[in-house]
């Protein structure tokens, strides 16, 4: 499906520029840019369209352009299928001007160049990963309270002062699931990794994929799986593994909240002593253990973090928005605590946003912690049901014999009198 995109993207731009047959090497610039341009805003022409009439301005009005260039001169230079193919075809060229190199004299074909834009597509994750890495450190910096969460009032400000990346509104932060409105003391929070895995930050929005921000969550989940080889784990293990991945990763010794533990516990209390891996219940649970690397799983069904409104133009706030929400109070926490670090108060209103439904891919008979108090209840109702069924039968079938005898002594008793 990409290399298909890809192709499909290429070809339009030779209809474009009116492109037939192989290309000169002179033309090769001009033809790599432009499919750039319709890669990258794919589904906005407009934008396409301005920027293939005014080349100088594109630097200008998109400030990511001089780096794109630099990635593409890169990948052409260190293409090994295009840095064969211009080797040969050089060679071929010598062999036709009597040993005299022309490289202007080089032609490419169209699979030539398809290659080529095929392997800048393949790259184009190291340039995005940078880029989603520098969103999230910025937004790491404005989380004073280590929550993961930062105030919109924050997020909102930080656009007003220059950053335009966090200008999207309250509404479309919502659809996204990427704000926490569940504490009325902190009000609206933008929830950071939800909000970096989300479209806002998807550097590509093709038909067929998405070129979007990783979640660091993964390679924790690799820590868990490697080292339980198995569905589920014992809480003891799951506190151990999680305190040795964030000892790894930070100065001094992590002690868990009680209110951390306690919802483990919970968890596994539902099922027979032991985690789900897979569930929703365990990633909320690693939410808050790594509130800034593993996004909230909202329910399925509740939010949409990759598709766009049908008016994206409501998605980013208006200035007047802005300035409101960034003049509102921000409660404070005690400043760059870790969570085994808070007081009773602050640790109660941390979770708020915890949400008791379980979700499992697995068909393992595991269960919800709010399943467990109704189960005993359902199974005793079961067997009492059972039991009467039961007894009904017995009391039928005495009474059915009950009959026959009565039935074999009334015979009996006429043949006597007969006789």
């Amino acid at each position: 499906l990409i290399a298909n995109f890809e192709r499909k993207i290429l070809e339009e731009v030779y209809i474009k520029k009116g492109v037939k047959g192989n290309l000169k090497d002179e033309q090769l610039d001009s033809i790599m840019q432009s499919f750039v341009l319709n890669w990258y805003f794919h589904g906005d022409p407009d934008t396409i369209e301005r920027a293939e009439k005014r080349p100088w301005a594109i630097s200008r009005a998109f400030e990511d352009w001089p780096n794109f260039l630099v990635l593409l001169n890169g990948t052409r230079r260190s293409s090994k299928h295009f840095s064969g193919k211009f080797a040969k075809k050089v060679y071929e060229a010598r062999q036709v001007t009597g040993g005299i190199s022309n490289a202007m004299s080089v032609k490419y074909s169209f699979e030539d160049v398809h290659t080529l834009m095929k392997d800048f597509t393949r790259s184009f994750g190291n340039y995005s990963r940078s880029q989603c890495d520098s969103v999230r450190a910025k937004l790491t910096k404005m989380d004073t309270s280590n929550t993961g969460r930062v105030p919109l009032a924050t997020f909102h400000k930080a656009a007003l002062d220059g950053d335009w990346h966090f200008s999207e509104s309250l509404t479309y932060l919502r659809h996204l699931g990427a704000v926490d409105e569940s504490s009325a003391w902190h009000g609206p929070r933008v929830i950071i990794p939800n909000y970096i895995q989300s479209a806002s930050n998807c550097l590509v929005a093709a038909a067929d994929y998405r070129v979007c921000c990783q979640t660091q969550c993964e390679s924790y989940m690799d820590v868990f799986e490697a080292a339980v080889e198995g569905p589920t784990a014992e809480p003891d293990v799951i506190l151990a593994l999680t305190a040795k991945i964030i000892e790894e990763n930070s100065e001094g010794q992590f002690r868990f909240p009680s209110s951390l533990r306690q919802q483990l516990l919970k968890i596994s209390r539902a099922n027979h002593g032991r985690v789900p891996l897979h569930g929703r219940l365990f990633a909320q649970w690693l939410h808050y253990a790594f509130p800034s690397e593993c996004p909230f799983p909202h329910v399925s069904g509740s939010v949409d973090k990759y598709e766009l409104p049908p008016n994206f133009e409501r998605a980013l706030a208006s200035t007047t928005e802005m300035r409101k929400n960034a003049a509102a109070r921000v409660p404070s926490m005690k400043a760059g605590a870790r969570p085994q670090s808070r007081s009773n108060e602050e640790e109660s209103d941390w979770m708020t946003h915890w949400i008791h439904e379980e979700e499992l891919i697995s068909q393992l008979h595991l269960q919800a912690p709010w399943e467990a108090t109704a189960l005993p209840i359902l199974k005793n109702i079961a067997g009492a049901i059972c039991f009467l069924v039961v007894l009904s039968g017995i009391v039928y079938v005495f009474g059915e014999l009950r009959r026959v005898d009565v039935l074999r002594s009334s015979i009996d008793s006429d043949k006597l009198h007969f006789i």
